[in-house]
């Protein structure tokens, strides 16, 4: 189930993807269940596949134990989402290394697929479209959870 999730999210947001100059490998994915009772399924999968990092109010973090290889390269850290309606548009949400964050940042306020995300601890520019939810964030997620590991 999971490697079916993670192959249809790259999929179909490859032809997006093509548009962010610089791309270079996959850090990250957040993948949202369609269901309570799927979130559980997707848990009780990887918690085989993977060591538990940590848990968050908005899911569980994993580190796989055997990094998944992708087009985008080799997907190590793996969010297990609470379940969340506004999310039932995208099977899941990557997150991306680019080599220069701030051509991105130059999109953002010109161009409506990107938006500027601040938080306490991390910021992010975010490339949404109907088909596409992608981040791209400062620090990456692979350099705090691989501290935790």
């Amino acid at each position: 189930m999971l490697q079916e999730i993670i192959n249809k999210n790259l999929n179909r947001i490859e032809k997006d993807l093509l548009q962010i100059k610089g791309l270079q490998t996959i850090d990250f994915l957040d993948i949202f269940p369609k269901s309570e009772e799927h979130r559980i399924l997707l848990d009780k999968e990887i918690s085989k596949l993977a060591i538990l990092i940590e848990k968050t109010e908005r899911g569980n973090v994993y580190a796989l134990n055997n990094p998944i290889e992708t087009k985008y390269g080799k997907l190590i850290y793996i969010k297990i989402r609470i379940f969340d309606e506004t999310r039932l548009n995208w099977e899941a949400a990557a997150d991306f290394v680019v080599k220069d964050r701030k051509i991105l940042m130059e999109k953002v306020g010109k161009d409506t697929r990107f938006s500027y995300i601040k938080r306490e601890k991390w910021d992010a520019v975010e490339f949404k479209t109907d088909n596409t939810l992608v981040y791209f964030l400062n620090p990456l997620a692979s350099e705090v959870y691989g501290k935790k590991l």
